[in-house]
């Protein structure tokens, strides 16, 4: 066992060919990072709340801007939505019912970007009397997605007793790190040079808690009792931020908190898989965590322990003799396991010698993940096997985009490693079914490249490996909630038989994009594939095209597209000239020969693999398909003599 302890700065950085683009709005990552991680939001009952407000009541609450840039303001109610060209979902917080407050800056920027500076602000409109506190915190819900280096902060305003109130400036470029009243609003995205991560999101609702106790070291009683909050916003453009239940807590003297719990094959650059075929597993893997001490105290003698049960049991553990206050690191080991079919259950557990199992602060001490190996089944998304409370959805597709450019050829896909060489025998996407979903009528083509070509250009044919015919979504896959399309081809015609050969694809050891190709016909029949957000996964993992302007983005997360694995089994298939199939394209009816009059079984699937017919016959038979959906049908006719099989299209 190897073991590392690391402060928390950025945990994985990964070569990889592929471009980064500044000038257009999507989330793109460089590393794996922990602030986007998925963990229900437990509310100790340890806390003394000096203040609370919902944002029920607008009078609470000054909304201001500076007067030389745009007018864009906080806006506080009920039913807000960030309407700009690539809108975030409105929060949805513990409070959402009674009101909330968002900036949409977004609405602003648009699709061309605004170039003014904006800072905007949204002050507390009454004061807070601080005496008698030494440590203090903010803490509040919210929704945030940064597009480039915008900065949102929590700004400690000191009044004088006499209606004065001293705030900083925040012009760009402010060096925040000589003002004690100025706090990053989302600490542990802050690295050395004082900036986060290009498209840095938040959960939704994510809770967010900010130790403001330097800001009242050394003032007097008159201060201490004339304390504004302000949240303030300062950049050119991004998506929007949403904020709700926002308090004032006492900082306790010890409290441990499990930020993050993660598992993933060594050789595997990062990827946290939710399942992956045994065949296709190593034994090597890095299990760690990160640990925020968010007590006014420092821990000592600081225990890490991740516990999994399943088919097998196996538990990685690590101690430190020494956690600071306000400080963040991470424990990780490398560990060797013999892993089995199966769902496997991990819990995360941090303790020191003063926040023990049990105690008054130790709600927040565990991190749940879980992860599945499985006999076929390959798939970044866990959606389905994640702890409870945990599983954080979204989706993209054809209607995610307000330009009209990316309703048609818009690709979504995912990367996986292939260990050991298999076969691809069919693909599922799962799609999202609520709000602005999925529309039977959707034509989508299943995409597979390798993992250079398809950052390259996705449209090169020479780029991809494999394009399936097109599939047109159905009403029933809309119902189901997800559509699979076979992998199969034909592998070529031998003159002297009259032979066909269909076969699966076989897969060689290395990195594969899987993607889908969508097209909506302007809008018309939109189609969204889920994306599963709970847990941050590195910027290659998972990538979008965008048509509108020809470029590939990070998604950053796992689309539900998966693959299923297996063996050729009743592919490859060898027969004489003694069957015959015709018309191909048909409409109404196909014909099939035979030149026996033996028994003969007929199969015939569309192009999921649903079995639509199954019938015997003796030489000759007429099929009407005048009920059949349009689309790919598979023809199988097996008889004494062989087996013969052939695609035809319904129109």
């Amino acid at each position: 066992m190897k073991k590392k302890i690391l402060t928390i700065t950025a945990f994985l950085i990964v070569s990889i060919v592929g471009a980064q683009h500044n000038d257009y709005k999507h989330q793109l990552k460089d590393f794996k990072s922990f602030n986007q991680l998925n963990k229900p939001i437990v509310n100790s009952t340890t806390k003394n709340v000096i203040y609370t407000n919902t944002f029920n009541n607008d009078q609470d609450w000054i909304l201001a801007h500076d007067v030389n840039d745009c007018s864009l303001d906080w806006q506080i109610g009920q039913g807000l939505a960030c309407t700009g060209s690539y809108p975030i979902s409105s929060i949805v917080s513990t409070s959402v019912s009674d009101g909330y407050a968002m900036l949409d800056s977004d609405a602003y920027g648009g699709a061309s970007g605004g170039t003014e500076i904006e800072d905007s602000w949204m002050t507390m409109a009454n004061p807070l009397d601080f005496n008698g506190y030494t440590n203090l915190v903010v803490e509040f819900e919210t929704n945030y997605r940064r597009y480039n280096f915008e900065t949102p902060y929590i700004v400690v305003g000191i009044g004088d007793g006499n209606g004065n109130v001293t705030w900083p400036d925040l012009d760009p470029g402010t060096d925040i790190s000589m003002m004690s009243n100025v706090f990053h609003a989302f600490p542990s995205w802050v690295d050395g040079s004082g900036g986060g991560n290009v498209g840095d999101a938040t959960l939704n609702p994510e809770l967010i808690q900010v130790n403001i106790s330097p800001a009242l070291v050394g003032l007097d009683t008159v201060q201490l009792s004339d304390i504004y909050i302000r949240f303030n916003w300062t950049g050119t453009w991004g998506y929007a931020w949403f904020v709700d239940d926002f308090k004032i807590v006492e900082q306790p003297d010890n409290d441990l908190q499990t930020s993050s719990g993660y598992i993933f094959e060594t050789t595997k650059q990062g990827v946290e898989y939710g399942r992956t075929p045994i065949n296709q597993l190593n034994n090597n893997f890095t299990i760690g965590g990160s640990v925020f001490n968010f007590g006014a105290l420092d821990q000592t003698n600081v225990s890490f322990v991740a516990d999994f049960s399943g088919p097998t049991n196996f538990t990685s553990s690590s101690i430190l003799a020494l956690i600071e206050n306000d400080s963040t690191v991470t424990f990780e080991n490398d560990e060797t396991l013999s892993l089995q079919v199966g769902l496997y259950n991990g819990t995360f557990t941090v303790s020191s010698d003063s926040d023990t199992s049990g105690g008054a602060t130790s709600n927040n001490n565990t991190f749940e993940r879980n992860f599945e190996i499985t006999n076929d089944i390959y798939s970044i998304d866990g959606i389905g096997n994640h702890p409870t409370g945990y599983e954080d959805l979204g989706s993209y597709g054809t209607g995610s985009w307000l330009d009209p450019g990316n309703a048609d050829n818009f690709i979504c896909a995912n990367m996986y490693h292939i260990e050991q060489t298999d076969v691809l025998n069919s693909v599922r996407v799962l799609l999202s079914q609520s709000g602005t979903g999925s529309n039977a009528g959707a034509e989508i083509s299943l995409v597979i490249y390798d993992s250079i070509t398809f950052l390259t250009d996705p449209f090169d044919p020479q780029n991809t490996i494999y394009r399936s015919d097109i599939y047109t979504l159905t009403a029933n896959d809309v119902t189901n909630g997800y559509f699979e399309i076979p992998v199969v081809y034909n592998n070529g015609w031998d003159p002297l038989t009259n032979t066909n050969t269909w076969e699966h694809l076989t897969l060689n050891p290395g990195n594969y994009y899987v993607g889908v190709d969508l097209v909506s016909y302007a809008n018309t029949y939109d189609v969204r594939i889920l994306n599963d957000e709970t847990v941050p996964q590195p910027y290659y993992s998972s990538m979008i095209y965008l048509p509108v302007d020809g470029s590939v983005y990070s998604n950053g997360n796992a689309f539900a597209i998966r693959m299923n694995m297996g063996a050729n089994v009743g592919i490859n298939e060898n027969v004489a000239n003694e069957v015959s199939i015709y018309p191909n394209p048909t409409s109404d009816l196909l014909n099939i020969y035979t030149n026996t009059n033996d028994l003969s079984k007929l199969t015939v699937k569309d192009i999921t693999g649903k079995i639509v017919l199954k019938q015997n016959f003796n030489n000759k038979i007429t099929i009407n398909t005048e009920n059949y959906s349009k689309g790919i049908y598979l023809i199988d006719v097996k008889n004494n003599l062989g087996t013969v099989s052939e695609k035809i299209s319904v129109q």
